[in-house]
């Protein structure tokens, strides 16, 4: 057993560092040491939402993981000691490998788990927020040359984007609207310009329209009168073929997608709505002929993994993704790291704690 660190919600709106024992890999397992570990939406939420008080008390949060292969248990041979990989953080016990949707690859709506979608890393077991963790094999992925542990903890929201272009099948001759951007948002825009779309989003905060323009934005739309007017001029002009949504929550922002993309276009929700009874119009829907395409996480439908797919995409992309990370903490300024996330005036958009740095 080795002596790690760790930092688990509390019981009231708060992480504290334990010291925690951690087996070795069984056979099939490799055991990372965490070199960063990204804050997500989810974990902002429960962060805010009495979590230590609720289901997740006690777990370590955490589910952008990536890190350097400190031991590997008996029969993977895909990895090997040293090598920097990147963590697929669906549950791998609990995808059951043998229904039609795992079958076909789509493994990220397997209903083996409480449903699909659901079952990731720092939400039913321990997350990234930990020096070391045991991970099963498939989960381990290696990265490409060029992709360090800080780039490869983006793989995961970045996997997020390319699922759902790869549902509709995005072409470089498309216009693509992304509406939002935040962490998702803005890898939907790194997704869009890698695939060679012309790439329009719209931004709330001038620190999330700085780093649109940095990652190669066609056109910055503010949240402001003039944004949407501009929005309004598009959708006359009938120029967008794909309008994304990324926000989610209880925002009015799908029917706005929806409003901007043209005849027989596409819109597709990433954001995760807590409003469940979102807003379309069903009449528009049917009388202009649009898609509307629901995209949960990643799986792996053409036989690739769309995680490994971002990974691909980050090592193409480096400098640019880079530019995502504005913020990284120590393990010990955990809740630090948590409270910068949340503070808009931090101008933070993604916030990394890296486990095995010293403060």
């Amino acid at each position: 057993m080795t002596q790690i660190r760790a930092a688990r919600w509390k019981s009231a709106l708060e992480l504290e560092i334990s010291t925690v024992e951690l087996d070795g890999p069984g056979a099939g397992e490799v055991q990372v040491s965490i070199q960063s570990a990204g804050i997500c939406g989810s974990d902002l939420h429960a962060f805010r939402n009495t979590s230590g008080s609720g289901k997740n008390s006690g777990l370590v949060p955490g589910h952008e993981i990536a890190g350097v292969v400190s031991a590997i248990g008996v029969g993977v041979g895909h990895v090997r000691e040293g090598d920097v990989v990147g963590i697929e953080p669906l549950l791998r016990s609990v995808v059951c490998g043998t229904c039609r949707y795992c079958l076909a690859g789509e493994y990220q709506v397997c209903t083996a788990d409480r449903g699909p979608g659901g079952g990731l890393y720092g939400e039913k077991v321990d997350g990234g927020m930990r020096e070391m963790g045991t991970f099963p094999g498939p989960a381990v992925f290696p990265v490409p040359s060029g992709v360090d542990a800080e780039l490869a903890a983006l793989a995961e929201p970045l996997a997020c984007s390319v699922h759902g272009y790869e549902k509709i099948g995005l072409r470089a001759n498309q216009t693509v609207l992304i509406v939002g951007a935040g962490t998702i948002g803005l890898t939907a825009l790194l997704a869009a310009k890698a695939a060679g779309s012309h790439a329009i989003i719209t931004a709330r905060h001038p620190h999330q329209q700085d780093a649109a323009r940095r990652m190669g934005a066609d056109e910055v739309i503010g949240d402001d009168e003039a944004g949407r007017a501009r929005l309004d001029e598009l959708a006359a002009q009938e120029a967008i073929d794909v309008a994304v949504e990324t926000v989610g929550g209880r925002a009015d922002t799908l029917i706005q997608a929806q409003r901007a993309v043209r005849r027989m276009g596409t819109v597709i929700v990433i954001g995760i709505f807590t409003d469940r009874l979102a807003t379309i119009d069903a009449l528009d829907m049917v009388l202009r002929e649009l898609q509307i395409v629901g995209a949960i996480i990643y799986g792996a439908p053409t036989g690739k993994a769309e995680y490994a797919m971002a990974l691909d995409m980050l090592a193409d992309n480096a400098d640019t993704a880079r530019t995502l990370i504005t913020h990284r903490f120590p393990l010990e300024e955990a809740n630090d790291a948590f409270a910068t996330a949340l503070d808009k005036s931090s101008n933070s958009i993604k916030v990394h704690i890296n486990p095995n740095t010293q403060s």
